[in-house]
């Protein structure tokens, strides 16, 4: 019986933890990239209104 029958060993463990590793860093970058763009969008938004409310009182 040699080292490759008696599992994964040490290395497969290692690659699954990088796996993983891997998996929550993508998960994180999505997640801060969907934070940034609600946050672009709801800015955009609130400078629009404030604009709007600047004319609607100018006139």
């Amino acid at each position: 019986m040699s080292d490759r029958d008696s599992g994964p060993g040490f290395l497969g463990v290692v690659e699954a933890l990088l796996a993983i590793v891997g998996a929550l860093t993508v998960m994180g970058v999505l997640a801060v990239a969907a934070s940034v763009l609600a946050w672009e969008m709801e800015l955009r938004r609130s400078e629009q209104e404030t604009s709007l409310d600047e004319a609607s009182t100018s006139s």
